[in-house]
């Protein structure tokens, strides 16, 4: 699954909220596109802030639109929410549970691991064109 530059702008923002050092592993789905507008989603689990080597797991969903404007601009809106902290053992569970409630009805995500590594996190996001400097949110 080829990663949306608008899902990468996103996460990339996430990043700054949650803090990329935090991040674990990532699920992303695959963005859908309805005439002039684009919609995705994607799941983090993090570790919770001060417990860097907790079992827990924070549960994010972020979601996002965007719609194509006049001259070929476009206005992107993310929604970023803590979902739940769990044992690191049940994220996936949660992860079902989450998507069973926001109605998501397409293919499976692409899992990502990230580990809390800001290198790993700009790699994954320059594959939807969005360059860091490692760690630092443009």
């Amino acid at each position: 699954m080829e990663l949306s530059p608008h899902l990468a702008a996103a996460l990339a923002a996430a990043g700054g909220t949650v803090g990329t050092e935090r991040v674990d592993r990532v699920w992303l789905f695959p963005a859908r596109q309805t005439g002039d507008r684009e919609t995705g989603l994607a799941v983090l689990a993090s570790w919770p802030p001060g417990e860097p080597a907790s079992d827990r797991r924070g549960v994010w969903t972020l979601e996002y639109q965007v719609e194509q404007l006049a001259g070929g601009k476009s206005r992107r809106a993310d929604s970023l929410t803590e979902q739940a902290v769990v044992p690191a053992g049940r994220v996936e569970r949660v992860i079902e549970g989450v998507l069973r409630r926001l109605g998501t009805e397409t293919e499976a995500p692409r899992m990502e691991e990230v580990g809390g590594s800001p290198a790993r996190w700009a790699e994954l996001l320059a594959e939807g064109g969005v360059q860091l400097d490692f760690g630092h949110q443009e």
